[in-house]
């Protein structure tokens, strides 16, 4: 399935790595205090890309978990992946190339961030955390879409 991921008729996918992975528990107390207050952590997504040579793009794809300001003693996780990709259909609306930016490539890649974050809490004593559901990355770019229309 992920062959037919990498490649359609917008965009051909040519690689994907982690490039940045940030994981603190700075102390007992913070795990402990997270331990309890789990549910005050959020969830916060960042998407930015820029042009590399030869037609190419660099897509990082940000997950962020942390807690919020109530929240003493917290942990932190962060990860970062990086997709290489190429505008295939030279024909393609910047509206189109902005979608298959920040809806289309996120979503192939959304379980496997998600998956990256959960297994670090989960193998550093947070045995029970799952995300409460999954980021759909199409759904959040037609809200945001929306809202922008609504204004003006």
């Amino acid at each position: 399935m992920e062959a037919e991921n990498k490649k359609n008729s917008k965009y051909l996918i040519i690689t994907d790595y982690i490039k940045d992975l940030s994981f603190e528990i700075p102390s007992p107390e913070c795990f402990m205090d997270a331990v309890q207050n789990l549910d005050k952590y959020e969830t916060k997504v960042d998407i930015f890309s820029k042009p590399l040579k030869n037609g190419m793009f660099e897509l990082n794809c940000k997950l962020i978990f942390n807690a919020t300001k109530e929240v003493q003693n917290k942990i932190y996780a962060e990860a970062c992946l990086a997709v290489i990709f190429k505008i295939t259909d030279v024909g393609l609306k910047i509206d189109e190339i902005k979608k298959i930016i920040l809806a289309e490539i996120p979503d192939l890649y959304s379980k496997k961030l998600t998956d990256i974050i959960t297994e670090l809490l989960q193998k550093s004593g947070f045995k029970e955390f799952k995300f409460k559901k999954e980021i759909n990355f199409k759904e959040l770019f037609e809200q945001q879409s929306a809202n922008l229309t609504q204004k003006h």
